[in-house]
């Protein structure tokens, strides 16, 4: 084992952490000299990995975050205390290792995540804890093929009850965090099945991008599940929720919707700075 990694072993032992590490096309050699119980890798490479690597091979869909629900779901009566969700690259690309080492100590819900200083595109605001936080715009939703959901505030609206379209979305760009069992527990079995039947029709699921910016929501508010997520979505349901979202991708007119992102960023760079100079 690397030199740089050697204190992996003793936080997993002393904080008595659990990994639930995606595995697509990064390095998992920092994972070397970790007890095989203390971690399991979901393979989406089509790699062949080596068996002294704790690892299940898995379809290569809904991003990283189908891992992260196949293991809730498979292991939900039976969840470690600690569980760190996160992809193999973790660290350089989201979050240098010095500081991912430090945030592996802790016991508490934590966004593994760079502090996050600037306003610009997609707009987002400098938070008091200088976490990642996105206007809610849905920019992204014509890269990726959606199948269930129009955009994320469709998304939001069906799995948490008596909710309103919210303005900005706080979350770790990534998807990567640290989860005590208890916050994994706020909602239910279903919950987390039908999420995974949402996201697991493209590796490039739209839904899966609406779910990354639910996770911190999801974990970690005071939100009410909708009763339709708290028992497992038919197919009658699924069905209903293809036609409607089908039905409105058809009546949008891509020329105007890239004239109102164009807007929306404009409008929202020009009040933050407003806001900014005038607290000053």
């Amino acid at each position: 084992m690397k030199k740089e990694f050697s204190n992996l072993k003793e936080i997993f032992i002393k904080n008595n952490l659990f990994f639930c590490i995606s595995h697509f096309g990064g390095k998992i050699n920092w994972i070397s000299g970790i007890n095989k119980d203390n971690y399991i890798i979901y393979n989406k490479s089509g790699k062949k990995l080596s068996e002294k690597i704790n690892h299940q091979d898995i379809k290569n869909v809904g991003y990283n975050l189908y891992s992260y629900l196949k293991y809730i779901i498979d292991n939900y009566e039976n969840l470690p205390n600690i569980i760190v969700f996160c992809k193999d690259n973790v660290f350089k690309r989201h979050i240098n290792y010095k500081l991912f080492i430090s945030l592996l100590k802790r016991n508490t819900f934590t966004s593994i995540e760079e502090n996050y200083h600037c306003n610009k595109f997609p707009v987002t605001l400098s938070t008091s804890d200088y976490g990642f936080t996105e206007i809610n715009s849905s920019w992204y939703k014509n890269k990726y093929p959606r199948l269930f959901f129009y955009n994320f505030n469709c998304f939001y609206k069906y799995i948490f009850k008596n909710v309103e379209d919210p303005l900005f979305l706080r979350f770790s760009p990534g998807a990567n965090y640290i989860v005590p069992k208890k916050n994994i527990l706020l909602r239910s079995k279903n919950f987390y099945i039908n999420l995974l039947n949402f996201i697991d029709h493209s590796q490039y699921s739209c839904e899966s991008h609406y779910l990354e910016r639910s996770l911190m929501a999801i974990w970690n508010s005071n939100l009410e599940s909708s009763d339709k997520m708290d028992k497992k979505v038919d197919i009658d349901e699924m069905d209903f929720l293809k036609s409607s979202c089908l039905r409105l991708i058809k009546k949008e007119n891509i020329f105007l919707e890239k004239i109102y992102q164009k807007l929306t960023f404009k409008i929202g760079s020009i009040y933050l700075r407003f806001l900014k100079n005038s607290i000053k």
